[in-house]
Parts: structure tokens; sequence; C-alpha cells
């Protein structure tokens, strides 16, 4: 059934990393718009174990901060000094170097408070953001995974450099508790998108909460994949459009609606600066892949120096689903 994207409709996303960023920044023309805006939700992802995110979660325990940033930065309504500070990272050699300020406000709002969701609103209060933003869960996860030649990886930081092809990957706790108000908002959506980003390491670990994959499976709501535009050197390397969609329906144990895939190829300069690294895009090869419909837009940024969603034409194509479903 068709859905009016003009209406006020609850839309609620789901990833971690840049990709849930970039996609939230798309979508935050339609949160923000005077008549019957869209009530748009973020789910994060919470396994990060690098940089700024891992020392912190080291030194002080709980969940990392730096994706749940990330996304505040990318609701923020106008760019103001706040959304600045969010993003600045000290410099130095110091103890404080290479942190991001908004990982810090983050964590101090939750020590003040003693609440994430509290936190995460009252943070939200101030910087004047488009949305809402939950943390998949606020239990402390890892990420672990095995590849085809049976090494095992754990921490996200390793998954991400692995090299053979992943063979299977769970969170350690193994069922921990997802966010009640992540939960009830998938529940009452009116359309859920899974936000493009490193498939094992951003996508996949909201859908290996079995409470959250059981809600999404049980959602009236049409889930809408949008999927990377470049494969990741190592994470997933080699791996077209169908394996990416293997790995949602197999170890996700999501089936999306449909998959939006860009057909537009990078400039050569690009293309090839990616293929030295390892990279390759990911393009559509017919109407339908693995089961799930194929949806053909351009998406690629142009002008960008680097392969990004076109915020704008990533946007278009969404409507334009809705409208046409």
């Amino acid at each position: 059934m068709a859905l009016n994207p003009d209406l006020p409709l609850r839309v609620v996303t789901l990833g971690g990393g840049t990709g849930l960023a970039a996609l939230l920044r798309a979508l935050k023309t339609e949160a923000e718009r005077p008549d019957q805006p869209w009530q748009l939700t973020g789910i994060v992802t919470v396994s990060d174990n690098g940089g700024s995110s891992g020392r912190l979660r080291e030194e002080l325990g709980g969940i990392p901060p730096g994706d749940l940033r990330n996304c505040l930065s990318a609701l923020t309504r106008e760019e103001s000094i706040l959304s600045e500070l969010l993003s600045y990272r000290f410099k130095g050699d110091g103890s404080l170097a290479g942190h991001s300020l908004g990982n810090l406000m983050l964590l101090a709002m939750v020590d003040i408070t003693g609440d994430w969701v509290k936190a995460i609103r009252q943070l939200s209060s101030v910087l004047v953001t488009a949305g809402r933003l939950y943390p998949s869960t606020t239990v402390p996860v890892t990420l672990c995974a095995k590849d085809v030649e049976g090494h095992a990886y754990v921490g996200e930081t390793a998954v991400n450099e692995t090299t053979a092809p992943i063979l299977s990957i769970w969170l350690e706790p193994r069922d921990p508790e997802p966010l009640p108000e992540a939960m009830l908002a998938i529940l009452r959506a009116d359309l859920v998108l899974l936000a493009p980003g490193s498939l094992f390491t951003s996508a996949l670990p909201n859908l290996l909460i079995p409470e959250l994959r059981s809600a999404l499976q049980k959602t009236s709501a049409p889930i809408l994949y949008v999927a990377n535009l470049m494969t990741e050197p190592g994470e997933t390397s080699g791996l077209d459009l169908e394996g990416h969609l293997r790995a949602i329906l197999d170890i996700g144990g999501i089936k999306p609606t449909a998959v939006l895939v860009n057909d537009v190829l990078p400039s050569a300069e690009v293309l090839a600066r990616y293929r030295e690294e390892g990279g390759s895009p990911v393009l559509p090869s017919g109407p339908e892949t693995a089961g799930i419909p194929v949806v053909v837009e351009a998406l690629l940024d142009l002008e960008a120096s680097s392969a990004r969603h076109h915020p704008a034409s990533l946007l278009k194509a969404v409507r334009k689903w809705l409208r046409g479903r």
C-alpha cells in the first residue's frame, strides 16, 4: 500500500557510524517542514570499540557515545557553534588528545541524569534537533565474528579489519535487553529504513539483538534497505548486492520490503582510488535480488571527493518509492 510522504509519517531508521548520520541528514528536511512534519527516530548501533569511543568505554564502562554523537550532529536543525562543538576533537599528546568533545558531553549528561534516554533528550533540546535518537541497547555489548577459515574476531575494530569472508557474527552477551523506546518506535512506525554503512559492524549489530529483530519482523511498516555505494576493503571485499542482502536475510533475520540501489559510477579518479584500496561499486543486477525488489535511482553525489549519497537525491528516491508502492 502506498504511503503519502506529505503526511506526518512515523519514520524509524537503524544503523551506525557515518551511514546512519548521512541518512538522518537527508531525511531531516522532512522533519523540519512546518506542515505535517515526519516524526523521525534514529536507533543507533552501540558496539563500537575504537577511537575516542573505545577509549572512553574502556576507561569508564558503559556504551560507546561516538555514533550517537554523530547522529545528534546530523539532526541539529541549524549549523551552529554547538554542532561544531559536538564534532570538535582535542589535539596534542595529552590524555584528551583525540577525544571528541561531543562524546564527553554525552557521557557527562548521562552521569548527571543517570539515564541514556534522558541524557540524549536533554542534549537534543539544547541543540534543537529535528528528531529523536535511541541507542539500540544500554547494555555494553561486544561484536564477535568468525570467518570462513575459522579465525575468530573480538570487537568491532577487529571485525572491520577481517580479510576473509565472514561466516558468522554475534553479540556478547547474545541477548542484550533492547531499549523499550526503540522497540515501541519500530512497532508504531509507518516506515523503517535500514541505513547504509559498514555491513557487519554498523548495519547488522542492531539486528543481532533478538527482541529488536523480533519487533522488526512483527512491524506492519515497510522496510527499505538503503544499499551501500561501495564495498569496504576487508569487511565486504568482493561482496555484491546479493551478498549484502543475504547477510541481512540470513544473519540479520530480516527481509526488507525493497532495497534502494545507486546505479551511477563515481568519477574515474575516485573509482581508481577505491579499487586501489580494495573497494568496488555495489550495483544493481536486475529488478529483483535474493527475492527482494530492487529500486534503482541515481543517488551518488558527483561533486563529493569520495563516494557519498547525495542527500537531496536520497530523500527524493525515498519519497518516490513511498508514492509508488
